[in-house]
């Protein structure tokens, strides 16, 4: 694929999120695609859990939108710079248990890798701060205790 053609598919993935129309996964991305969430540790395998991790985001905020920041190719892998935004109008799952609706606005900004496969996404692996996203809805948290060494 071209620069133009992965900027194009990349687009459009983010304005499925942004028109909520998640219906549009079937022609982005393939049959055995994968979407990572990292910091909640979600891995949605297969259009039909890619749709549903679509539509869960718009349960939490019904004016959930997101829009690409960057883009950089190189090959058949692609980065994103993105900004997720909306009102937390419904439950939202985090690591730390379900947050009720708090009717606060978030702003997070993130950044995703790309895998491409035949003209269609195969792969998207997100990270973000998901510390900076509990507290934006009122939620706080608290880190493990570091093991022996220093390392979690």
């Amino acid at each position: 694929m071209s620069p133009e053609q992965i900027r194009r598919l990349v687009d459009e993935m983010y304005a499925t999120w942004s028109l909520h129309e998640p219906e549009r996964v079937d022609a982005l991305f393939t049959d055995d695609a994968v979407h990572e969430d990292v910091a909640s540790g979600h891995i949605s395998r297969g259009k039909a859990e890619i749709k549903q991790l679509i539509r869960g985001a718009f349960a939490f905020a019904s004016d959930f939108r997101s829009t690409m920041r960057s883009l950089a190719t190189a090959g058949d892998t692609a980065t994103a710079e993105w900004v997720i935004e909306g009102t937390q109008t419904g439950p939202v799952a985090t690591p730390w248990g379900e947050m009720a609706p708090s009717g606060r606005t978030f702003r997070l900004c993130g950044a995703s890798i790309l895998i491409l496969r035949e003209g269609k996404i195969a792969r998207v692996t997100d990270y973000y701060d998901m510390a900076t996203f509990v507290k934006q809805l009122g939620g706080s948290f608290q880190l493990p205790k570091p093991m022996a060494g220093g390392c979690l």
